[in-house]
């Protein structure tokens, strides 16, 4: 592969086969609870990456486990996806999380939230958990421009990201970025600008998303206007080549595209097959002679 895929890096980490398995803890967003404001980002709509349960932690990742047992899976990473998932008092924070820890099958933590719902007292208990199993703490930053994160109602800066993501390297807690490529007034050099700013400071691991258009959201209502316009997938595998390219070789490239239910995704319709869409980056990267690590950032 041209570029440091997590699958590459699971299978050296734990030597074999590790699955995924999303949970929802029932956490909130202090852009939706009114903390910092109301109605989320303006692309945001939870149920399009995360069905929305009343099971118990536990029960969901066993329901998980039990579908899997036929593919022979014993190693597992729980992913705490739906919302802010340290966007609560730590004790509830330290309740949800150790829920998760069923048995040595569970073989890491993985912590989405944003950049500010953390502070040092989150991070030192992460750091204790992280001396059991393995802790990677995954920060929703879209993109380094203010100017786009008013836009997209982030409620949320550039600055908060840069804090934490500082301070996270402080209690040595490996981060995962979040970043959209396409979203509403950036053009290729704003993108690449955030592709840049996260590989000088190193990221442990990245999640590149092309930016979707979902039902039952303020951004479907400016799509319905004509006001989004977005990528093509042409348009998205020369910017993602090229982002892939800054990055240093160690960065793991936990996501090249993202994906939405059928019945919820309004536009854009591509990609019609991961895999296709694979071969088609792949093809592209080889036809320009990009690999990850090319252009170095200093």
């Amino acid at each position: 592969m041209r570029y440091y895929t997590f699958n590459e890096f699971l299978k050296k980490k734990y030597g074999g086969k590790v699955w995924k398995i999303p949970v929802d803890a029932g956490f909130t967003c202090p852009n939706r609870d009114g903390t910092k404001g109301f109605g989320g980002c303006t692309y945001c709509n939870v149920s399009s990456f995360s069905k929305i349960s009343t099971n118990e932690i536990k029960k969901q990742i066993l329901d998980k486990m039990i579908k899997l047992e036929r593919r022979k899976i014993s190693k597992f990473i729980v992913y705490f996806q739906s919302y802010s998932n340290t966007h609560a008092p730590i004790n509830i924070i330290k309740k949800k999380l150790e829920s998760a820890l069923i048995d040595s099958r569970i073989v890491a933590l993985y912590v989405g939230t944003r950049p500010d719902c953390i502070d040092e007292e989150k991070l030192e208990y992460l750091k204790n958990i992280n001396k059991k199993i393995d802790i990677v703490i995954e920060y929703g930053l879209q993109t380094i421009h203010n100017s786009t994160l008013q836009k997209i109602n982030r409620a949320s800066t550039f600055e908060e990201f840069d804090n934490a993501l500082k301070l996270t390297r402080k209690y040595e807690i490996p981060v995962c970025a979040h970043i959209i490529l396409g979203l509403p007034g950036e053009n290729e050099n704003m993108m690449y600008e955030t592709v840049k700013y996260l590989a000088k400071e190193k990221i442990d691991f990245i999640k590149f998303h092309h930016l979707h258009i979902i039902k039952n959201t303020k951004m479907y209502i400016e799509y319905q206007k004509g006001e989004i316009n977005l990528l093509t997938e042409n348009q998205y595998i020369k910017i993602l080549a090229h982002s892939l390219s800054f990055l240093p070789k160690n960065t793991v490239i936990a996501r090249v595209v993202g994906d939405a239910p059928d019945d919820l995704l309004v536009a854009p319709k591509w990609p019609t097959s991961k895999s296709d869409f694979l071969k088609k980056l792949d093809n592209y990267m080889k036809i320009n002679n990009l690999f990850q690590g090319k252009f170095k950032q200093c």
